[in-house]
């Protein structure tokens, strides 16, 4: 069978097969086996950071952000974000929510009461990342109603996750 002799259909077909094939035989040669690296369990970031949620009517923070709010103040490890799909509510230590009263109600069914704080800032604040602000964000605890600026709630909630983590004696 010479290759003028085959017709055009015949020719696609003939090439579009040695295409799959080739393709199909260096996919299996070239792949990588899979690696599974898990997380030690002493090096997770909700064992080294406090984790805040923000619930706010602008996107605010990028996930590699989230810290930058709390080296700038000099306070421990905490780490805040308002990436929904970052964790799930109740994994939070605090759920911080700007703006009116009205958007507690909608959070309140996902956490625990001692969780939710109330933040109150201008918008320029928060377009700054909560740096840089002329007068420091005020939080205040919905249960306890007691006022923060955000590096004694990080602080507070370092000290709340100490007491949980030991035994009382």
């Amino acid at each position: 069978m010479c290759w003028r002799q085959v017709s055009k259909f015949q020719k696609t077909v003939i090439v579009l097969l040695l295409y799959s094939f080739i393709y199909f035989f260096l996919s299996t040669i070239a792949r990588p086996e899979p690696m599974y690296n898990f997380v030690k369990e002493d090096l997770r970031i909700g064992d080294k950071y406090v984790l805040i949620y923000l619930i706010s009517n602008t996107r605010v923070f990028s996930d590699a952000e989230g810290s930058d709010v709390f080296v700038k103040r000099h306070c421990g490890n905490c780490f805040i974000t308002n990436n929904k799909g970052f964790l799930p509510l109740s994994e939070y230590d605090a759920v911080v929510v700007h703006g009116h009263r009205s958007k507690l109600a909608e959070a309140s069914a996902y956490m625990d009461p001692e969780k939710r704080y109330l933040m109150e800032t201008r918008k320029e604040c928060l377009e700054k990342k909560l740096v840089g602000c002329g007068n420091e964000p005020k939080i205040t605890s919905f249960s306890t109603r007691e006022t923060y600026d955000l590096r004694s709630l990080c602080h507070y909630l370092h000290e709340t996750r100490k007491q949980e983590v030991e035994p009382e004696t």
